[in-house]
């Protein structure tokens, strides 16, 4: 990773090998976290795996409002 200005997790195994957390997909999806590595603190984003998404399509809903979130940030930047 070459200094990312943010990061988004695509489920739950992608996020736990990150951040080192147990936390279930479900409940820490949508929320802005922070990832530091290198000396370098990086805004983290998780969200549900397209696979997941395949499996629950009612879910599809939560995903895209952590879209939405990740293009609020993306428009800041």
């Amino acid at each position: 990773i070459q200094k990312p200005s943010l990061i988004v997790c695509a489920g739950k195994t992608s996020f736990q090998r990150l951040t080192g957390r147990s936390d279930g997909i479900l409940k820490v999806r949508g929320t802005w976290m922070s990832f530091t590595t290198g000396g370098a603190t990086i805004p983290l984003l998780a969200t549900l795996h397209p696979a997941y998404l395949l499996r629950n399509p009612a879910h599809k809903r939560l995903a895209w409002r952590d879209l939405l979130t990740l293009r609020q940030a993306l428009d800041a930047h």
